[in-house]
Protein backbone atom coordinates (compact mmCIF):
# COMPACT_ATOMS: atom_id res chain seq x y z
CA UNK A 1 0.00 0.00 0.00
CA UNK A 2 1.15 3.38 -0.91
CA UNK A 3 2.22 5.49 1.62
CA UNK A 4 3.85 8.69 2.51
CA UNK A 5 5.69 10.15 6.02
CA UNK A 6 4.42 13.72 6.46
CA UNK A 7 7.02 15.49 9.08
CA UNK A 8 6.44 18.94 11.21
CA UNK A 9 8.76 21.47 9.93
CA UNK A 10 8.57 22.94 13.24
CA UNK A 11 9.90 20.11 15.14
CA UNK A 12 12.30 19.49 12.39
CA UNK A 13 14.09 22.62 12.58
CA UNK A 14 14.14 22.80 16.23
CA UNK A 15 16.14 19.24 15.44
CA UNK A 16 13.19 17.01 16.87
CA UNK A 17 12.00 14.10 14.43
CA UNK A 18 8.15 14.82 14.79
CA UNK A 19 5.76 12.77 11.86
CA UNK A 20 3.54 9.88 10.78
CA UNK A 21 3.21 7.46 8.27
CA UNK A 22 -0.42 7.68 6.57
CA UNK A 23 -1.71 5.63 3.79
CA UNK A 24 -1.92 7.85 0.86
CA UNK A 25 -4.54 5.30 -1.42
CA UNK A 26 -7.51 7.59 0.83
CA UNK A 27 -9.15 11.19 -0.66
CA UNK A 28 -7.44 14.15 0.17
CA UNK A 29 -9.36 15.42 2.40
CA UNK A 30 -8.59 12.68 5.05
CA UNK A 31 -4.73 12.87 3.64
CA UNK A 32 -5.01 16.18 5.29
CA UNK A 33 -7.14 15.12 8.19
CA UNK A 34 -4.43 13.34 9.11
CA UNK A 35 -1.91 15.31 8.26
CA UNK A 36 -3.25 17.74 10.66
CA UNK A 37 -4.14 16.05 13.17
CA UNK A 38 -0.22 14.65 13.05
CA UNK A 39 0.81 18.26 14.02
CA UNK A 40 -1.66 18.61 16.39
CA UNK A 41 0.46 16.29 18.56
CA UNK A 42 3.49 18.08 17.74
CA UNK A 43 5.40 19.63 21.22
CA UNK A 44 6.07 22.63 19.16
CA UNK A 45 2.99 24.77 19.40
CA UNK A 46 3.21 27.03 16.53
CA UNK A 47 2.78 23.89 14.07
CA UNK A 48 1.75 24.23 10.96
CA UNK A 49 4.24 23.77 7.60
CA UNK A 50 4.98 20.49 6.88
CA UNK A 51 6.30 18.20 4.15
CA UNK A 52 6.71 14.78 2.81
CA UNK A 53 10.02 13.07 3.85
CA UNK A 54 9.60 9.97 2.53
CA UNK A 55 7.73 7.54 0.16
CA UNK A 56 6.88 3.86 0.58
CA UNK A 57 4.92 2.07 -2.41
CA UNK A 58 5.77 4.80 -4.96
CA UNK A 59 8.60 2.85 -6.90
CA UNK A 60 10.34 4.63 -9.22
CA UNK A 61 7.82 7.75 -9.13
CA UNK A 62 9.20 10.82 -7.27
CA UNK A 63 6.92 13.75 -6.13
CA UNK A 64 9.40 15.86 -3.55
CA UNK A 65 8.50 17.01 -0.43
CA UNK A 66 5.78 19.66 -1.11
CA UNK A 67 3.41 18.21 -3.94
CA UNK A 68 -0.16 18.67 -3.60
CA UNK A 69 -2.23 16.03 -1.96
CA UNK A 70 -4.47 15.46 -4.43
CA UNK A 71 -1.65 14.30 -6.72
CA UNK A 72 -0.54 12.19 -3.95
CA UNK A 73 -3.94 10.60 -3.70
CA UNK A 74 -4.16 10.15 -7.27
CA UNK A 75 -1.08 8.10 -7.66
CA UNK A 76 -1.52 6.14 -4.92
CA UNK A 77 -5.15 5.49 -6.55
CA UNK A 78 -3.57 4.17 -9.45
CA UNK A 79 -0.70 2.23 -8.07
CA UNK A 80 -3.52 0.32 -5.95
CA UNK A 81 -5.21 -0.36 -8.98
CA UNK A 82 -2.47 -1.34 -11.29
CA UNK A 83 0.31 -1.79 -9.40
CA UNK A 84 3.69 -1.74 -10.03
CA UNK A 85 3.81 -1.19 -13.70
CA UNK A 86 1.88 2.21 -12.95
CA UNK A 87 4.52 3.45 -10.74
CA UNK A 88 7.60 2.54 -13.32
CA UNK A 89 5.75 4.23 -15.88
CA UNK A 90 4.76 7.30 -13.78
CA UNK A 91 8.23 7.01 -12.54
CA UNK A 92 9.75 7.21 -16.38
CA UNK A 93 7.27 10.08 -17.72
CA UNK A 94 6.85 11.72 -14.57
CA UNK A 95 5.17 13.85 -12.41
CA UNK A 96 3.61 16.24 -14.67
CA UNK A 97 2.91 14.17 -17.15
CA UNK A 98 1.48 10.89 -15.41
CA UNK A 99 -2.16 10.30 -15.48
CA UNK A 100 -4.24 7.30 -15.34
CA UNK A 101 -6.00 7.78 -18.85
CA UNK A 102 -2.46 7.55 -20.59
CA UNK A 103 -0.98 4.96 -18.66
CA UNK A 104 -4.59 2.81 -19.54
CA UNK A 105 -4.01 3.58 -23.34
CA UNK A 106 -0.08 3.07 -22.94
CA UNK A 107 -0.27 -0.32 -21.03
CA UNK A 108 -3.12 -1.62 -23.52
Amino acid sequence: MPRIYAACLASYNDGQLHGAWIDADQDPEDIHASITQMLRRSRRPDAEEWAIHDYEGFGTLKLGEHPAIERVAEFAHAIEEHGDAFASWAGYVGENYANVSDFEDAYH
